[in-house]
Order: structure tokens, then C-alpha cells, then sequence
């Protein structure tokens, strides 16, 4: 049980570590003339590749979060 929980983590920081990755190449990828301190990133702000990027990202927290739902129904198994 320890070593499945211990996988299922590795794979929750990995998809994390991807996201904020993706996230940083999608803001590195707007508009000429957009603000890098935007909190909020529409479509219309984004090039191409900063829309590809946006969409690793949101798929990589996705599965961050589902990892981490997985992680946490593991420990409340693993307690008596």
C-alpha cells in the first residue's frame, strides 16, 4: 500500500511540475503588446502555440487533481 501511494504522489508532483511548465510557455507565448502580469488568459490573448500550451496545462491540473483524489482515498484506506 505504502509503495502504491508513493507512485500515485511521484505521479501528482510530476503532473503539477508539468502544468506550472505549461503554464510558463503559454505566457510565454501572447499576444505581442500583452501585460505578463495578467491574471486572467482569453483565447484572444494567446498565439497559437500559447493555446496549445493552456491546454496541456489545464489536462496536467486535471489530472494533478484526480491524482490527488486517488492519493488521498488511498490513505483513508491504509488507516485503521
Amino acid at each position: 500500500m505504502l509503495a502504491a501511494a508513493a507512485v500515485v504522489l511521484a505521479l501528482a508532483v510530476l503532473a503539477w511540475s508539468y502544468g506550472v511548465y505549461c503554464y510558463v510557455q503559454m505566457v510565454r507565448h501572447r499576444q505581442p503588446g500583452v501585460s505578463a502580469l495578467a491574471v486572467v488568459w482569453p483565447a484572444d490573448r494567446l498565439t497559437k502555440q500559447g493555446l496549445e500550451f493552456r491546454r496541456r496545462a489545464l489536462w496536467s491540473y486535471a489530472a494533478f487533481a484526480v491524482f490527488a483524489l486517488l492519493l488521498m482515498m488511498l490513505g483513508r484506506v491504509a488507516t485503521p
